[in-house]
C-alpha cells in the first residue's frame, strides 16, 4: 500500500503524542474532521490492524479512536485468538519476534510460543518434534534444534523492559504507574515510526 497520501495529512506537523490521547480528548477528532486524506488514513489503519481486538489497537486514525475502530469491526473472537492472528500476520510481513513483541506489548517468549503453535506441521518445529515422539520416530536435527530453543526460552526469564523504550512505557502502564518522560517519548517515537513505516523498530541508515 502506497503511503504517498501521508504527505497531505493535516496531522503531519502535529505532536505525535496528541494521537494517543487520554480518554475524552476531542482534539484529534477535530483535527481529522477536515483532513483531505481521512479515508486513506482509515483504510491504512484497517489494513494494519486487521481483525485484532481492542487491546492491540492504538491511537487515533482517520478521526476514530481505537475503541471506535474495534466496534466498527464488530470484534467477536476471543482475545487470545486475536493476539495469535496478529502475531502470524506481522511475522508474514517480515517483522521479527522482538518487533512483534514490542508492538503487542508481550514478551518474545509469547511470540515464539504462538509461532510454534501456529506453524505448519513440517519438520523444524516443536509440534513436529512431539509428533515424532508420539509416533516413535527418530528425531531429525531440525526438530531437535526447535525443541532445544523452545526449552531454553522457557528456562531463561526475559529481562524487564528498560526505561526509554516502548516496552518500558508498557511496563509503567501495566504497573499502574505514570510513564516517565523517556518512556513517553520512546512510545511516541515508536508510534510515529509505525505510522510511517509499518514497524516500531528504528532502522539504521544504510
Amino acid at each position: 500500500m502506497s503511503l504517498d497520501w501521508m504527505t497531505a495529512a493535516v496531522c503531519a506537523g502535529v505532536d505525535p503524542e496528541l494521537w494517543f490521547p487520554e480518554t475524552g480528548d476531542s482534539r484529534p477528532a477535530r483535527i481529522c474532521k477536515d483532513c483531505p486524506v481521512r479515508q486513506q488514513c482509515e483504510e491504512y489503519a484497517a489494513a494494519l490492524e486487521g481483525d485484532c481486538g481492542l487491546p492491540y489497537r492504538h491511537g487515533v486514525w482517520g478521526g476514530l479512536s481505537a475503541k471506535e475502530r474495534a466496534q466498527e469491526r464488530e470484534q467477536v473472537r476471543p482475545l487470545k485468538d486475536d493476539r495469535d492472528a496478529t502475531v502470524v500476520r506481522l511475522a508474514e510481513r517480515g517483522l521479527g519476534p522482538k518487533e512483534i513483541a514490542e508492538h503487542l506489548g508481550v514478551t518474545t517468549r509469547t511470540v515464539h510460543r504462538v509461532k510454534q503453535r501456529t506453524a505448519p506441521d513440517g519438520c523444524g518445529t516443536t509440534k513436529a518434534y512431539y509428533r515424532h515422539l508420539q509416533a516413535g520416530e527418530p528425531i531429525d536435527p531440525a526438530c531437535q534444534a526447535a525443541s532445544d530453543a523452545y526449552e531454553q526460552q522457557l528456562t531463561v526469564p526475559p529481562p524487564p523492559p528498560e526505561c526509554g523504550t516502548r516496552g518500558g512505557y508498557e511496563r509503567h502502564l501495566r504497573q499502574g504507574e505514570t510513564a516517565c518522560a523517556p518512556c513517553r517519548q520512546a512510545n511516541a517515537d515508536a508510534d510515529r515510526r509505525f505510522r510511517n513505516t509499518g514497524t516500531t523498530t528504528e532502522r539504521s541508515a544504510a
